[in-house]
């Protein structure tokens, strides 16, 4: 027996006309929502040690909160992902503080203090300082001084967590 096609195919005047299969895009949906939720579901801040730097290992167990972070590579120091300096200048510069570092914190200072008064968002002095293992202390301890300078004042180290005994992820990140 032939198909007889309905009389609104019939008189179709456009068949070629495709239509939006929304059952497969809500599917597709509900696994990125899941994804999502996933991966920000997970304990305190996620941070994400940049290229050019092999955090060091502790058996800390702090969780790292949110912050402002100051990232010290081999090759350059970055403030929230934007280069500041190079190590190299930092090494050579004389004293203690770093003139740029300087200068971005305390952009990044006096914003958290207008937002304190705008908005009554506390200005907490915190910074997140990820730093490369093999980096020499003379420059360790030069950033960290720009950052007390500046009012950060409330320093944290990040470090790997080493796996412990009961079988948690090696390379989770965590704070001094």
């Amino acid at each position: 027996m032939a198909y007889i096609p309905s009389r609104i195919k019939k008189h179709d005047t456009n068949p070629g006309k495709g239509f939006l299969n929304l059952t497969s895009l809500m599917d597709m949906f509900t696994i990125i929502l899941v994804f999502l939720l996933k991966s920000y579901s997970t304990e305190g801040g996620l941070i994400h040690p940049s290229e050019n730097l092999t955090l060091p290992k502790s058996t800390v167990e702090t969780i790292p909160e949110t912050a402002l972070d100051v990232i010290v590579s081999k090759e350059t120091v970055m403030v929230n992902d934007e280069v500041v300096e190079t190590v190299v200048n930092v090494a050579g510069q004389e004293g203690l503080i770093v003139p740029r570092l300087r200068d971005r914190l305390k952009v990044y200072a006096d914003r958290a203090k207008e937002a304190e008064q705008k908005y009554g968002i506390k200005f907490s002095g915190r910074v997140n300082v990820q730093a490369d293992k093999d980096l020499e202390y003379g420059i360790l301890v030069k950033v960290l001084a720009t950052c007390g300078m500046c009012e950060y004042t409330n320093l944290r180290l990040a470090v790997y967590q080493l796996e412990r005994p009961t079988g948690r992820s090696a390379e989770t990140a965590s704070t001094l």
